[in-house]
């Protein structure tokens, strides 16, 4: 089940719990044994080794439950922690990783329990049937929630450097697969004020596909990645008007090789704006969105 975009909100309708900043996950606990799903149902169970013994967790002995996996870093949820265990390959380095960088299974729905299918249960109900089965310690962790309060709780994650906040709304089934308006996520974003050093044109009906961006450090200019979302039609135009004009031969920073296929660079003089939700491993942005030319800013 997916959430839709939302600003942050108060309601008794609804419970609100962190969005946490990881993987997300089915845990499939039967046999004794423990699958771990992706998102695309891919099996990534031995990827985490340490999380292979959740089934030892949930007294039924026979569940499927909906969460997260997390590695924490300095006490908060890392996101390029866990990518550098997603690839990770071989048994000896999954296990190293897994040793110095344990990660977490956070569990916040229950979908099945002895082979019975809770799906169409109210949410607050499988809520108690996940806090009866589970035995939340070792790697498994029952996520918490707050009633009502919704804008306090955001603050207050937000405050954390946390990712931010799922709202969900009481009495509502578990709908597999769908994006609906029963949850919803306050997203807590972080801004930056990039160089563009470069575009590559769109396909189909977009005329701008990506910029790609730069931050300068000391005198060097470091790539931070490419945006492609946030700009309309319009935009797409004037920013394709304006990028022609600064156009050059040579890339300004270094860039990945195996990316510079139909990348046009330009002059690095225009700064925009861009939120996005953190840095992976190599200093790239996550989810970054385009907001906007920043004018009264220029490269000399």
């Amino acid at each position: 089940m997916l959430a839709v975009n939302s600003e942050p909100f108060d309601s008794p309708d609804f419970l609100y719990e962190i969005k946490w900043d990881g993987y997300r996950c089915l845990a499939y606990l039967e046999n004794n044994t423990t699958v771990l799903r992706s998102r695309n149902l891919l099996d990534i169970t031995p990827t985490f080794p340490e999380l292979a013994g959740l089934h030892h967790y949930v007294k039924a002995g026979q569940a499927l439950l909906d969460g997260e996996i997390v590695i924490f870093k300095e006490g908060l949820p890392s996101f390029a922690a866990l990518q550098a265990r997603g690839l990770a390959t071989g048994p000896a380095k999954i296990n190293r990783r897994a040793q110095e960088a344990p990660a977490f299974f956070i569990a916040f729905d229950l979908l099945y329990l002895k082979g019975v299918p809770h799906l169409r249960e109210p949410l607050e109900k499988r809520k108690q049937l996940l806090a009866d089965a589970a035995i939340a310690g070792g790697p498994l962790v029952i996520s918490e929630f707050v009633l009502e309060r919704g804008r306090d709780f955001f603050r207050a994650c937000a405050e954390k450097g946390l990712e931010g906040v799922m709202a969900k709304r009481l009495g509502s089934p578990y709908l597999p697969g769908k994006r609906s308006p029963h949850w919803q996520k306050f997203r807590h974003t972080k801004e930056a004020e990039l160089i563009i050093c470069g575009y590559q044109k769109g396909r189909g009906g977009r005329k701008l596909g990506a910029l790609i961006l730069g931050e300068k450090t000391g005198q060097k200019l470091i790539y931070r990645g490419k945006v492609g979302t946030g700009f309309d039609c319009r935009e797409e135009e004037q920013l394709l008007k304006l990028l022609t004009l600064l156009e050059v031969n040579n890339p300004p920073l270094h860039f990945p090789a195996e990316k510079k296929q139909n990348v046009h660079w330009v002059k690095p003089a225009l700064f925009c704006s861009v939120s996005y939700l953190g840095l992976t491993e190599d200093g790239l942005l996550r989810h970054p969105l385009y907001r906007g030319i920043s004018l009264d800013k220029f490269l000399k």
